[in-house]
């Protein structure tokens, strides 16, 4: 229930700073980073007691920390400082929230649908973590090819 309700509070905060434009500079990495925060340690948690599968836990935070090091690696050696999350990156997070709750749904109601909804959502988490993986580090091999001068340089 508290996951549910912390994902909530997250949106609805998301939904508000949009729709008042209240969103500042700090609020655009805090928030994101929170989020991730909470997924990895989510992540970590069912991974040790067994709920999902280790090798997931693995893919994800492996995807995460490229995705970290390949933008610190651009904001150092190439000025990049704005870094927009592609749809695959929205779809796997949302796919990965899923996992999370369906996974904390079947262990206090153990019903079929649950696990078999739990089995849908790992399939399409592990997926689309590696698929957007696969493309963060495609637009970071872009990014850090275009020129600095006039190229799309510093942004």
């Amino acid at each position: 229930m508290l996951v549910l309700i912390a994902g909530l509070t997250d949106w609805l905060d998301g939904y508000a700073a949009r729709r008042l434009g209240t969103g500042g500079k700090t609020g655009v990495v805090l928030d994101p980073l929170a989020d991730k925060a909470l997924l990895v340690t989510l992540f970590l948690v069912l991974g040790v007691l067994r709920l999902i599968p280790r090798w997931l836990v693995g893919v994800a935070i492996g995807r995460d920390l490229i995705i970290l090091s390949g933008a610190l690696l651009l904001r150092i050696f190439r000025g990049k400082q704005r870094f927009l999350p592609s749809m695959l990156g929205k779809v796997s997070t949302f796919f990965q929230i899923v996992l999370v709750l369906l996974v904390l749904l079947e262990a206090a109601f153990p019903y079929p649908l649950f696990r078999w909804l739990g089995y849908l959502a790992l399939l399409l988490a592990a997926i689309f973590t590696c698929l957007s993986g696969l493309d963060y580090v495609r637009q970071g091999v872009r990014m850090a090819r275009q020129r600095i001068d006039g190229g799309g340089g510093r942004e």
